[in-house]
Formats: C-alpha cells, sequence, structure tokens
C-alpha cells in the first residue's frame, strides 16, 4: 500500500490553482451530475430506449459500488497517511472508486453511441481517444483531491466497464427494436 500512498503523495505535488480546476471539473463529470447531463444528451440525440437503459445502468452500478463499499470497508487514503491531503469532500470508503464506476459507465455508453452514430473512422479514433483521456483525467483527480488509491480506481473501472458492457450488449440483443439510432 506504501507504493500507492507514494502515487498519490506524487501527484499532491502537482497541486496549484489550474489543476484544482481542472481536475475538479472532470471529478464532476463523473458524479451522478455528469451521469445525468450525459442521460439528457442520449436522450434526445439518441434515443429514448438507450438513454434510459444508460440510466438504469448507472442507478445499478451506483447501487453495487455502494454496496461493495460498505462490504470491503477501506479507509480513504488521507485516512491512513496524515501525508495525503483531504481536498474534496466525498461519501462512504474508498473501495471501489463511484466516482471511476459512473465515469466508466458514461464511457462505456458513449463510445456505443460513437461507434453506432459516426460514419468517419478519423472523428471515431478521435471521439474514443477523448473519452479514454476523460477516463484517465477522472482517475488522477481521484487521487490528486487524495480520495482514493490507484487500485481502488482499476477495481472502478473494472466494475464500471463490465456491468456496462453487459448492459449495452443486453440493449443491443433485447430491447433495441427497428430503431435507426442508438
Amino acid at each position: 500500500m506504501q507504493w500507492e500512498i507514494n502515487i498519490i503523495k506524487y501527484i499532491q505535488s502537482l497541486q496549484n490553482g489550474f489543476f484544482d480546476v481542472f481536475f475538479y471539473i472532470f471529478s464532476f463529470f463523473a458524479s451522478i451530475v455528469g451521469a445525468l447531463i450525459i442521460y439528457i444528451f442520449l436522450y434526445f440525440f439518441s434515443n429514448k430506449k438507450y438513454a434510459n437503459c444508460f440510466g438504469i445502468t448507472v442507478i445499478f452500478n451506483v447501487a453495487i459500488n455502494y454496496i461493495l463499499k460498505i462490504i470491503i470497508n477501506r479507509p480513504r487514503p488521507y485516512e491512513i497517511s496524515d501525508s495525503i491531503l483531504n481536498t474534496a469532500q466525498a461519501l462512504g470508503k474508498s473501495f471501489p472508486s463511484g466516482h471511476m464506476v459512473c465515469a466508466t459507465t458514461i464511457a462505456v455508453f458513449l463510445i456505443f453511441f460513437i461507434l453506432k452514430n459516426c460514419k468517419q473512422k478519423n472523428k471515431k479514433i478521435i471521439y474514443i481517444f477523448l473519452v479514454s483521456l476523460y477516463l484517465i483525467f477522472v482517475a488522477i483527480s481521484r487521487m490528486y483531491f487524495g480520495q482514493h488509491y490507484l487500485t481502488d480506481l482499476i477495481a472502478g473501472l473494472f466494475i464500471g466497464f463490465i456491468l456496462s458492457f453487459l448492459s449495452v450488449k443486453y440493449y443491443f440483443k433485447f430491447i433495441k427494436v427497428n430503431d435507426k439510432k442508438v
């Protein structure tokens, strides 16, 4: 666990006003508020079934994450090490990262949206690259604010990806019926 503390300490050593705002924005858009914004986007620019599948998946993934936090009960990094600054407010325990679960759910649904709706290969690559950067910056932001260990973030990524991927596959196999858009 000391190696994870060292990673957080290094990231926090880069703190400045610009990064405070920059990483706050990424953490904000990886929360339920960010998911609501994506839900509205999908509702109006995709279709209601896909948006509702996304909304239900977010709720389910957040619930699973909450249950795992209670069961595992891992303290946050700033609770373990006095050298880690707590520069953001978060609820519950550390493992797995709820922001990462939410961000990954958003990313999976956006990537499927991009793959189904974007016709130009170059644009698909750029959009998927931007979604990937979003995930990386969310992960860094959670360590920057002293809220999570790297393993919390990897677990959140894994949980969010598996559950969201299964949800999207279910959507395309059983729910989508002759829809022109995703």
